[in-house]
C-alpha cells in the first residue's frame, strides 16, 4: 500500500488525505486506572507528558471550600501516587448549593469510599469521615 495515497475519513464526507505540518494530537489519560499500566509504559516512551492538577476556578457556579477541603486531605494525607486520585475540578461545578449537595453525596463520597475499601489514603479516613458528616450528613463508617 502506497502511504502517499491514503485517505482518512474524520467525519461523514469529510476525508484527509494529508495532515498539516503542525498536527498534534492531545490526550488524556485515567493515571487512576492501574489496568492500563502497559500501555501507559508504551506511551510514555513516545510521548511527551504534563501533568495537570486541579485547580481552583473562578467562576459563581465553582464550590472553592469544597474543592479545597477535598485537596487540602489529598495534600496532606495522599502518598506521591494516590495524589492522582483527587478529583478535579469539575466534581466542585454545581448551579445550586443543593446541586453540590447531591454531587457530593451521588459522585464524591462512593468514589471516596470505594478508595478507602481498596486500601487506599487509609490515613485520611477520618479527615474525609468529618467532611462528609457534616457537608452532607453522611458517614463513612456505615
Amino acid at each position: 500500500m502506497d502511504i502517499s495515497n491514503v485517505e482518512i475519513e474524520i467525519a461523514p464526507n469529510f476525508k484527509v488525505t494529508k495532515l498539516p505540518e503542525n498536527f498534534s494530537v492531545i490526550a488524556t489519560m485515567n493515571t487512576a486506572d492501574r489496568s492500563l499500566a502497559v500501555v501507559d509504559f508504551a506511551l510514555r516512551r513516545r510521548f511527551a507528558w504534563y501533568t495537570l492538577k486541579p485547580k481552583a476556578i473562578k467562576s459563581k457556579q465553582f464550590f472553592k471550600e469544597d474543592f479545597s477541603r477535598i485537596q487540602e486531605i489529598f495534600d496532606w494525607y495522599a502518598s506521591s501516587i494516590e495524589l492522582n486520585l483527587q478529583p478535579g475540578q469539575g466534581y466542585f461545578i454545581a448551579d445550586t448549593e443543593e446541586e453540590m449537595k447531591n454531587r457530593i453525596r451521588y459522585e464524591i463520597f462512593p468514589l471516596i469510599k470505594e478508595y478507602l475499601q481498596e486500601g487506599l489514603l487509609r490515613n485520611a479516613k477520618e479527615e474525609f469521615n468529618n467532611y462528609f458528616s457534616t457537608r452532607i450528613n453522611l458517614s463513612l463508617f456505615e
